[in-house]
């Protein structure tokens, strides 16, 4: 088993620690997002219409038929994506507090906290929203001062707006940092993902034609999405460390006071 110890860690510190869960956990991560998004890409593709297209200046009548075709399909994707975080970020802090537990588990506990999971997304992702239409700096800076909301919810267990309250207080002093960690992790991830949707889309064309290209969509999102959420959740895990001296006794109580089973 890896040696993950909880302590404070630098920009180089975390995306190695994060590299090493990610691939110490490989097949949890991925059985994780598999199970969650699968179902969903299949209603996707057998239900959903072709939405229609946008001019390079889109006008309002155009917006709102595009969001009224996409937008419900949006919003159980992103639900979906919060409850696959947090499972993922579940699992990470398991196995800083040495416990290997499988992909059922966490998703069960991640599950188990459906309804706090969707307000957490829709508060989110509404106020990132609002920030951005101001000037767009403020929707960044919600999306760094928010970043350790679901990791509050996943693994203190805390409700929505304490959820909220607890990352705002624990990123400051932090949040430059912060940023370049996440603006780093997710350019990874926009490459990664724009290498291997071409590649697997010219393979999986060939072999199924128009349906090849939602197949490696969805395999890429499987495979990298969960990535970003253990950045989250080493992220969370130093903040802790720094300011409140997490250790392992404490992380194990709190992940056994939260388990599905308790």
């Amino acid at each position: 088993m890896a040696d993950f110890q909880l302590r404070p860690l630098d920009t180089g510190g975390v995306f190695r620690e994060s590299i090493a869960a990610y691939r110490h956990r490989f097949g949890t991560l991925i059985a994780t997002a598999a199970v969650l998004d699968l179902p969903y890409a299949a209603l996707y593709y057998v239900l959903a219409k072709e939405p229609p297209a946008l001019s390079t200046i889109p006008t309002n009548e155009e917006l709102s038929a595009f969001l009224g075709a996409q937008g419900p399909w949006l919003a159980i994707r992103l639900l979906i994506t919060s409850v696959l975080f947090a499972a993922v970020i579940r699992t990470v802090a398991e196995t800083y507090a040495g416990v290997e537990s499988s992909w059922r588990e966490t998703t069960a506990a991640a599950i188990s906290r459906m309804v706090a999971l969707a307000v957490v997304t829709i508060l989110f992702w509404s106020g990132v929203t609002l920030g951005s239409a101001l000037f767009v700096l403020p929707g960044f800076f919600l999306i760094v001062a928010w970043s350790a909301t679901l990791s509050a919810v996943a693994i203190e267990g805390a409700g929505p707006l304490t959820a909220f309250a607890r990352s705002w207080m624990i990123t400051a002093g932090r949040r430059m940092a912060i940023f370049g960690i996440l603006a780093t992790a997710s350019g990874l991830v926009i490459i990664a993902n724009l290498v291997l949707v071409v590649v697997l889309s010219g393979i999986f064309g060939f072999l199924l034609g128009d349906a090849g290209s939602l197949l490696a969509s969805e395999i890429v999102w499987v495979v990298t999405q969960p990535f970003i959420a253990v950045v989250l959740a080493v992220l969370y895990l130093d903040l802790r460390v720094r300011k409140e001296e997490l250790d392992t006794d404490w992380l194990s109580l709190q992940i056994s006071a939260t388990s599905f089973d308790s």
